[in-house]
């Protein structure tokens, strides 16, 4: 289901997030932010919340039938805010 690499690892790794954070984030019923198109490519934004309640952004990619993460980092207060009160209202 995942597309896991070095770099992509990198990359969440330097937002100290590991790789079952973002996996049971996108699991665990996240809620679609936006779409962007970037270097020819379709990126979802999704907010999500681990088993343990850590509440991250992750933004992934479709590539070969699998999800590739992009990057995934700790929503910010704003974006705390915005993802309780959609989850508030049945989002």
């Amino acid at each position: 289901m995942f597309d896991w690499d070095r770099n992509n690892l990198r990359k969440i790794r330097g937002h100290k997030i590991g790789r079952e954070e973002v996996e049971q984030a996108i699991k665990n019923d996240p809620l679609a932010v936006y779409e962007q198109e970037m270097e020819g490519e379709i990126r979802f934004v999704y907010y999500g919340e681990t088993d343990a309640g850590r509440l991250v952004a992750v933004i992934v990619t479709e590539r070969n039938e699998k999800l590739r993460v992009v990057t995934a980092y700790d929503l910010d207060t704003g974006q705390k805010r915005e993802y309780l009160e959609r989850r508030t209202k049945g989002e």
